[in-house]
């Protein structure tokens, strides 16, 4: 089983003494918020995480925006997915099938002039559906 440290409102959780630690499907969750709401390329360890979301923010909205928006978004788990594959194939025993990305099962887009707001409903390996409730404000 893969973990990551805790992370609520952006700043690490402590557990007592100790950082606390997520793992599972809360890991599969946390891993996807943070991964769509971080800004493309901002982490030179992991370059390809992040996604474009807050360039839609503040911009002209027509008809292809929502598109462009479910597009990004869609990227950005497939990058997760390619993620999870890579490491699966090298360390197979690391991993549990409830952190597993095995289903995304809807994206909803909505729009505003100062924010982009999405809600992404995902399946693990063990049929777990998580939502995920993302806005990017200006």
């Amino acid at each position: 089983m893969t973990f990551s440290l805790k992370v609520a409102n952006g700043d690490l959780v402590l557990k007592g003494s100790q950082m606390a630690l997520v793992g599972g499907t809360d890991k599969l969750k946390q891993d996807l918020i943070l991964w769509v709401a971080e800004r493309y390329g901002i982490d030179r360890f992991h370059p390809w995480m992040g996604s474009n979301l807050q360039n839609y923010i503040g911009g002209m909205i027509t008809q292809g925006t929502q598109a462009m928006v479910y597009s990004e978004v869609m990227r950005v788990l497939d990058n997760y997915q390619k993620t999870q594959t890579a490491g699966m194939t090298a360390s197979p025993a690391l991993y549990t099938l409830s952190e597993l990305l095995f289903n995304i099962n809807s994206i909803n887009v909505g729009i505003g002039f100062d924010q982009v707001n999405v809600a992404i409903s995902v399946a693990n390996a063990v049929q777990q559906i998580t939502l995920i409730q993302l806005n990017q404000a200006a």
